[in-house]
C-alpha cells in the first residue's frame, strides 16, 4: 500500500470565486466606510449643521428656556427675543447673540404650529432674513411647550 499518491490539489472555479467575492466586498466596505468617516469635516454644509442644530439647543434649553425646565419656553423671554421693539431683562434680546453663530452664516428663527407661525401677543414669532427659495438649507428643529401649547421651534441656515 505504499503507491504513489497525487498530493497536489489545483483551484477550482469555485475557490477562485468565493476568494474574489470576500475580497471585492472587503474593498467595497472599506471605500463605502472611508467617505462617511471624512464627511463630517468637509464643506459649509456640516458647519452649517452644526450650526443650526447648537443655536437650537441654546434657545431651547438656555436662552429662551424658563429656568429650569428647558424644552418650556418663558412667554416673555420668547417674546422680547422674537419683537426688536421690545427691551427686557431676558439674557438675550438678538438674535446674533442667542445663536452664537459667526456673521457670513444667514439664520432664521420661526416657532410654528400646524405649519404656521404662531404669535404672541400680537408679535409673530419670526426673526431674521427670509428663507431662500433656493440652495442648500439646514433646519434643525425641537419640540417647544409655549404659553401651555406645543409648538415646534425651528432653527433655519444656509
Amino acid at each position: 500500500m505504499h503507491g504513489k499518491t497525487n498530493h497536489r490539489r489545483g483551484q477550482t472555479t469555485i475557490d477562485f470565486l468565493v476568494g474574489a467575492s470576500v475580497f471585492l466586498l472587503t474593498v467595497g466596505f472599506v471605500f463605502a466606510s472611508l467617505s462617511g468617516i471624512f464627511a463630517p469635516f468637509t464643506g459649509t454644509e456640516a458647519s452649517d449643521t452644526l450650526a443650526a442644530d447648537r443655536g437650537a439647543a441654546t434657545l431651547v434649553e438656555d436662552a429662551l428656556a424658563r429656568p429650569g425646565r428647558p424644552g418650556v419656553l418663558n412667554a416673555t423671554c420668547t417674546r422680547q427675543f422674537f419683537d426688536d421693539d421690545l427691551a427686557g431683562a431676558c439674557r438675550v434680546a438678538d438674535l446674533d447673540e442667542g445663536m452664537g453663530i459667526d456673521a457670513p452664516d444667514q439664520v432664521n428663527v420661526t416657532v410654528e404650529e400646524d405649519g404656521s407661525v404662531r404669535t404672541l401677543s400680537g408679535s409673530e414669532l419670526r426673526a431674521g432674513p427670509p428663507v431662500p427659495d433656493r440652495g442648500s438649507v439646514v433646519v434643525a428643529r425641537r419640540l417647544v411647550l409655549l404659553d401651555g401649547e406645543e409648538s415646534d421651534l425651528y432653527v433655519r441656515t444656509w
